[in-house]
């Protein structure tokens, strides 16, 4: 059974068949309505439900006590029990994020211990409204997907970088890793997705990233640079090992492009020899910076990680939770 699904105060329509998150339903119907993680932590899809019922197929983990409203929904963890129409203040309306499938040429892999990354050519007469923070879904056989944040699109050369984690048995990575899938290939891309997005505050800027959640801040740090951003900005990437830290020379570059930014390599495991921080991104950041009223933040990677520094920043640091931005994610296979 399918119900009709109102957005206002853009007026636009799409249908959910029970049992279906109700943001999965608008993307399949190419809405892109506010979203980052897809999993209840971030927050990004919160709305309004103003008629209709629901139910809750995932933990709304992001709706806290000061989501006072009864009404307030997560569309990542709620799915239609009637018609309904749910209120989103800030969505714009599709019209201004296209959203298509294209044909991807594989340019380029580079391969950094268990990381991949794989340079992508979109087709030059095709539209590809990207901004930084986004990612894309990778279309596999029956429509199954894998999603990808953006590392960087370059609009003149229509390449396009993310950075792939090898699993054991993933259905995309081991492609990539063992011979199925090489250069001059080509695969099918969905996007762009998601809004995560740079806030368009001037203020210094503390950005956490652990894994292969480096590749949103990455796009993130370019735009910035083109934006000649002239406020502090201080990445902590986290990693386990020093091996780990695959584009450490990018980083160097992209911060060398900015007035006031510099990154802090952060290891869980490090050798005995490692000179650097030890420990979580979280916890460095928070000793580095014990006010952050005046910053905004924006944080990639695992669930645990985003979650423990929007906690610990949000009570112990001033920090407004109007400031606290996130994509969280578990690295794809």
């Amino acid at each position: 059974m399918s119900y009709r699904i109102t957005v206002l105060p853009a007026s636009e329509t799409f249908y959910a068949k029970q049992g279906e998150s109700l943001l999965n339903a608008a993307i399949e119907n190419g809405i892109m309505l506010p979203h980052a993680c897809k999993s209840g932590c971030c927050g990004a899809c919160k709305a309004q439900l103003t008629e209709g019922k629901t139910t809750e197929i995932n933990s709304q983990a992001a709706l806290n006590s000061k989501d006072s409203n009864q009404q307030d929904i997560l569309l990542c963890c709620q799915s239609a029990e009637s018609d309904i129409t749910v209120y989103l203040p800030n969505y714009q309306g599709k019209n201004n994020q296209p959203v298509q499938t294209l044909n991807a040429r594989i340019d380029d892999i580079r391969y950094c211990a268990n990381v991949a990354i794989v340079t992508l050519k979109l087709p030059l007469k095709k539209q590809f409204n990207f901004k930084a923070g986004q990612y894309v879904d990778i279309v596999l056989a029956d429509n199954l997907r894998r999603s990808y944040s953006i590392a960087g699109f370059n609009t003149d050369t229509r390449q396009l970088v993310i950075h792939v984690r090898r699993h054991t048995g993933g259905v995309f990575s081991e492609q990539l890793f063992d011979g199925r899938l090489q250069q001059k290939d080509i695969i099918h891309i969905h996007g762009p997705l998601g809004s995560f997005q740079l806030s368009k505050q001037q203020k210094p800027l503390i950005m956490l990233a652990s894994g292969t959640g480096i590749a949103p801040i990455e796009a993130m740090l370019n735009t910035l640079a083109e934006q000649q951003y002239r406020q502090a900005i201080h990445v902590y990437w986290g990693v386990a090992a020093e091996e780990n830290l695959y584009d450490a020379a990018l980083l160097d570059k992209l911060c060398a492009e900015l007035v006031q930014a510099k990154w802090t390599a952060v290891l869980s495991r490090p050798e005995p020899a490692w000179k650097g921080a030890r420990g979580y991104v979280q916890d460095i950041a928070l000793n580095d910076y014990p006010d952050m009223s005046n910053h905004d933040v924006y944080a990639c990677g695992h669930p645990q990680m985003i979650a423990s520094a929007q906690s610990l920043f949000l009570k112990q640091t001033a920090l407004a939770d109007t400031a606290f931005f996130a994509d969280n994610f578990t690295p794809a296979s």
